[in-house]
């Protein structure tokens, strides 16, 4: 009877120790988390700065989920920081060793993921333990939180544009601003018509004497270039050139200098004379 009474109990504990492991595995499998029995390999990536990325952390590859973050840690060789991704091994020949990371943000809260940027599949692939360098951050949250400082700048350009504006609105400024430009423009449109119809009465009006002015303009330097007239033969007359071109000579130059001189004098002492 004892004995009978054990094997029974013994039973039972097992029927109990089944269905809690039972109950145990259908609740992980309806809380959508599979990974109970699956293997994983182990990718780092190398960071300036995790930017509010936990253990945990979603990791996703061109936008599909494939791990989770494992750890968090310093470099042993610079400032960096080594993120340590735990990665479903069905996504293992997809990610190619020239893949880069990045921290980016989703959802209303801001929360920080992993997102990995696939290479070059002809370089090969990852394998376990490899080290994936960081990529810039592509979203808005991500560049002003790099920037820092330059990003603060722009916040104090939006608040002075917003006191600006809040300045003009006041009083109907933005009112009459607007009625003052739309009257310039009136103007400005007015100005500009009447303009183009005097341009146009000068045109038709002065054509004719335009016309015969260059035409006569033309004549005279044809005339000029063929050595017609008195300054036509003086322009093309060579010999001019040559007593020009003597007269700044040296000998040339003191002979005509001296004749001059002489004359004056000349003409000085005849004056003389005659008082």
């Amino acid at each position: 009877m004892d004995t009978q009474g054990r094997n029974q109990q013994i039973r039972v504990g097992v029927f109990l120790a089944l269905g809690l492991v039972a109950a145990i595995a259908s609740i992980i499998a309806l809380g959508g988390d599979k990974s109970l029995f699956r293997s994983y390999m182990r990718l780092n990536a190398r960071l300036p700065q995790v930017q509010g990325l936990n253990v945990g952390s979603v990791v996703s590859l061109s936008g599909v989920t494939v791990g989770n973050i494992e750890e968090i840690k310093f470099s042993d060789e610079d400032s960096s920081l080594i993120v340590v991704m735990k990665i479903d091994e069905r996504f293992e020949k997809r990610i190619p060793k020239d893949s880069t990371v990045e921290i980016r943000t989703q959802g209303a809260l801001g929360d920080k993921f992993a997102y990995i940027s696939p290479g070059d599949p002809s370089k090969g692939v990852a394998a376990n333990g490899d080290t994936l360098e960081s990529a810039r951050s592509s979203d808005l949250l991500g560049i002003l939180s790099e920037k820092g400082n330059e990003a603060g700048k722009i916040f104090d350009v939006i608040s002075e544009l917003h006191k600006l504006m809040k300045t003009i609105n006041d009083d109907n400024r933005s009112e009459k601003i607007m009625r003052n430009l739309t009257e310039a423009s009136t103007n400005f449109k007015v100005l500009s018509q009447e303009t183009r119809a005097l341009l146009g009465e000068l045109r038709g009006q002065n054509a004719g004497t335009i016309a015969s002015s260059l035409k006569k303009f033309d004549s005279i330097l044809t005339k000029l270039d063929s050595g017609q007239g008195s300054l036509g033969a003086l322009i093309n007359d060579p010999t001019v050139h040559e007593q020009l071109k003597g007269m700044m000579g040296g000998g040339m130059r003191k002979q005509y200098f001296n004749s001059v001189l002489q004359n004056s004098i000349d003409q000085g002492s005849e004056k003389k004379k005659t008082k």
